[in-house]
Parts: structure tokens; sequence; C-alpha cells
């Protein structure tokens, strides 16, 4: 008889290499189920429970914290300890009263920073694709699954692909952007500079197999090259 749906386990050995997991404690963890981040880019809200926060000590307290409406993402509960959290999303905790906002790492990965209140009111969606829908309008697709429509009066121009957004959590209003450009501050999302971040110096665009690469200049004034999909405004 085969198996109906995808598997619900995951053994440590092949898990993200990025996951704060110890590889031989024991066989399995954790599997992300389908959600709004890819499973290569994203860690569980037990995950982050037990081996990041650490405020359980296994499945069954994992469990008990999530159903009881503790744990927020996005500004909406989840009690589903195989959500996936990625790039960007907010978690709040309600009882310890705990914001974080989960960032790219240096050398791989994914890394809580806290936040404030005010700062925990939105949310920062990079635009992957721009598309006409019904009735004239334009949708845009965001890098967390997200479908925005632009209010009417917006101008579609002045909206790119990978320029951010500032979308208010959970109402999910535009309230700002922020445009790929010359001396923004942005940060690696991917690649073997993941996780460093700081100003745009130069966007050189290409056509054809070589891809456009963006210059960045850190704080401490070391530049590199990153390609220009990697790059978070």
């Amino acid at each position: 008889m085969t198996r109906r749906g995808q598997k619900k386990h995951l053994k440590r050995l092949p898990a993200p290499r990025y996951w704060p997991i110890k590889r031989k404690f024991s066989k399995f963890t954790t599997r992300v189920i389908p959600g709004p981040h890819a499973r290569d880019h994203c860690m569980t809200l037990a995950l982050i429970l037990r081996e990041v926060l650490g405020y359980a000590d296994n499945m069954r307290e994992v469990k008990a914290i999530l159903s009881s409406g503790q744990i927020k993402v996005d500004g909406t509960i989840r009690k589903d300890p195989r959500f996936p959290v990625g790039l960007m999303d907010v978690i709040e905790i309600n009882t310890s009263g705990e914001r974080f906002r989960l960032i790219p790492r240096v050398r791989g990965g994914l890394r809580l920073v806290s936040i404030g209140d005010a700062e925990s009111g939105f949310k920062l969606c990079r635009i992957e694709n721009k598309s006409m829908v019904s009735g004239g309008k334009v949708q845009l697709g965001l890098h967390d699954g997200r479908s925005l429509l632009l209010p009417d009066g917006e101008k579609p121009s002045n909206y790119s692909t990978l320029d951010t957004l500032k979308v208010a959590i959970p109402e999910q209003k535009l309230v700002g952007s922020l445009q790929l450009e010359k001396g923004v501050y942005a940060i690696v999302s991917r690649g073997k500079n993941i996780g460093i971040e700081g100003k745009i110096i130069e966007i050189e665009k290409r056509h054809g197999t070589h891809a456009s690469t963006v210059t960045l200049e850190d704080p401490e004034g070391n530049r590199f090259q990153t390609a220009l999909e990697y790059v978070f405004v």
C-alpha cells in the first residue's frame, strides 16, 4: 500500500545544516509543513521554542505552550509545532512580552533579533513578481507567499520587483516601500555572503547567463559583491 501525502517525519542527519540541533542526540526531529516559506529556508516553531529559546525541553511542552495560544507569527496565533517561520517573520510571545524578527545569519541560517512593540506591528516583504488580476488591479507577489493588491490611486510603476514593502500585520495593509537603489541599506539573504549587511554602492544589471550583481559596503568599510536576487532592502 502506497503512502498518502507527504512524509510527517524527518531524521536529524539530513535536516538542514543550519538548524541548531544535536545530530546524534536522537533519531528524529520536526518536519516543516507546507506554508509561507520553502522547507530549506525556514525553521519550525517547535525548533525555535525548544532549541533556540529554550522554553521547552520536549515536544509535549512545546505543544502545551502552543495550544494555550501564547505564540503569534505575523500577528496570527499559531498552534502547529511544525509551522514554518522564515525570513523577516515576526514572533510574539504574549506571556513574556518578547518580540523577535528573523533575519539571515552569517554563514547560513536564520537568527532571532529582539524588537520593540512598535516594530512588531509591521513586516518587511520583498516583491517577487507583479501581475494583473480581474478588475484591472495590480497584484504584488511577496517573498513569504503573500499576495497584495495595490490600493486604488497607487501607480504600479512605483513598485518594482526586488523592492521591499512595509506591511502592517495582521491587517496586511501597505504602509510604505523601499526601492532597490544606490545608497539604501540592505542585507544578503542567501549565497556565500549571507547575513552580511551594508549600504548599496553599485548595481550592475546584465542580461544573459551572467547574473546581475550588487556591490555593498559594510559598516567597517569592507566591500563585497553578491547576486542581485540575494539582496533584501
